[in-house]
């Protein structure tokens, strides 16, 4: 039954050295899901169609679209609140606040090290008065 002798014959099911790499199989199978839930919508928006008596605004197809413009009114909040524009014109927006808080953080350095410096030099002065009452 084709047991015996040398055959042709080589498996090859599991030497996948000539196959692509991880991030190529993920990717392929990310469409193919992607391909999957799209039918599916399909198929649920064409049963919630025939059920509506061909009105297209199905349940399904509303929560989408419903979905769809929170998620374009919350990214025009979120780039308003970064650029303090629309209602967040009263703020400064956060780029604003952030730029004020580092510029108010640099002052401070700035004058932690004139302070260090003039105490320095205070320091000298007193040794100096200690040195010169030393002296007499």
């Amino acid at each position: 039954m084709g047991m015996g002798g040398k055959s042709s014959y080589r498996p090859a099911g599991t030497d996948f050295s000539t196959t692509k790499t991880t991030e190529d199989w993920e990717e392929v199978r990310l469409k193919k899901q992607l391909s999957e839930l799209e039918a599916k919508i399909e198929k649920v928006e064409e049963a919630a169609t025939k059920r509506a008596g061909g009105r297209r605004d199905t349940k399904p197809a509303l929560v989408k679209r419903e979905l769809e413009q929170l998620l374009d009114y919350k990214r025009r909040e979120l780039r308003d609140l970064e650029s303090g524009e629309g209602k967040m014109k009263v703020g400064a927006g956060l780029k604003g606040v952030k730029e004020e808080i580092e510029t108010v953080r640099e002052q401070v350095e700035g004058l932690e090290g004139h302070l260090r410096g003039r105490q320095q030099v205070l320091e000298g002065i007193q040794q100096e008065i200690e040195e010169a009452k030393g002296g007499r």
